[in-house]
């Protein structure tokens, strides 16, 4: 059994064992890139004394999802767990899902992160524990009709048959699996066309343009689709990031993935903004990982906080409090 130092970072420890399970022997692959390298070389430093590790750095993708290099893809296939320090995250990726598929990589999404998280935050949370609050969630959280409401304004109604949760545990043990710690949620995608109703954003919108928001983020949903986004400065910025793809798909509601990690709080950084307990994230765009068919350029999230979530006649969560 491994023995790891008293003075390593609680967090560091945390992705060696709680989050992945690794054993001496395995291959671990590091991608970072240029602008998160501070992050991959920290992780990279540690897991190469005491497993078979390789670091690959490439250029930042141009958005979440965004497939990476031919030479990160063949390594995805050649180890066990593999560690994405990035800017934007490969959750998403063909590359990822396909290769998870095979039934041998462990992925574990790091994109966005901070030092301080390794020592403070979610990633000290007892994973066991997180568990089990989502597997008790998730039974509860399936039905035929979604209603999300939040103190700021947001009403959306939509429609979630047939769709089954997906689950966030922060952890990748299994082979095949794949997380984002410290995130914890279970999600569910709308189904395609269904979405009606107005989201207003005042958590985060995890974007190196954007993160905290300062002021609320005001989108109009029609037919499933964002058709018109309004508020002040950073409403402009999202607006333009989403019009620059080009692409209608984009604004495709894809996701509601309420956040069960009681530990994290909003920071700015994707994994502890999206895993917040008591908020939920809105995806938009990419589909594929929810049941959905709708494979578009961008899976970005987007927070608000303090929510009611009613699926069908049953409070899941009434005002940012855990009813089930």
């Amino acid at each position: 059994m491994l023995k790891f130092p008293k003075d390593m970072p609680l967090g560091i420890k945390q992705l060696f064992t709680s989050v992945s399970n690794l054993k001496e022997g395995e291959k671990v692959l590091v991608i970072t890139d240029d602008n998160k390298r501070e992050i991959g070389e920290f992780v990279y430093n540690y897991a190469k004394e005491y497993f078979d590790t390789t670091m690959i750095v490439m250029a930042p993708r141009e958005g979440h999802g965004a497939e990476p290099t031919d030479a990160v893809r063949a390594a995805l296939n050649a180890c066990d767990v593999a560690f994405g320090a990035t800017t934007m995250s490969l959750y998403h990726s063909k590359a990822r899902l396909e290769t998870s598929k095979n039934g041998r990589l462990r992925w574990v999404g790091l994109q966005d992160y901070a030092l301080h998280m390794f020592e403070k935050g979610g990633l000290t949370a007892d994973f066991d524990e997180v568990r089990q609050v989502i597997d008790r969630v998730s039974k509860y959280y399936q039905g035929k009709t979604f209603t999300l409401t939040a103190p700021g304004g947001t009403h959306l109604v939509c429609s979630i048959e047939g769709r089954k949760p997906v689950f966030d545990y922060g952890t990748s043990k299994e082979p095949g699996s794949a997380s984002f710690p410290p995130n914890a949620e279970v999600a569910l995608g709308p189904v395609e066309g269904t979405a009606n109703g107005v989201i207003v954003f005042d958590g985060s919108i995890p974007h190196p343009l954007l993160n905290l928001l300062d002021e609320p983020v005001i989108c109009k949903v029609e037919n499933g689709f964002i058709t018109e986004i309004t508020g002040g400065r950073e409403a402009d910025i999202l607006r333009k990031l989403l019009a620059d793809f080009n692409d209608p798909t984009v604004y495709n509601i894809a996701e509601l993935g309420l956040g069960l990690n009681k530990e994290n709080y909003l920071c700015g950084h994707m994994a502890p903004d999206e895993g917040s307990f008591g908020n939920i994230h809105i995806g938009i765009g990419k589909n594929l990982n929810f049941g959905g068919h709708v494979d578009s350029p961008l899976h970005m999230d987007l927070v608000l906080k303090t929510v009611t979530v009613v699926i069908d006649d049953c409070t899941i969560m009434k005002d940012g409090v855990l009813m089930v």
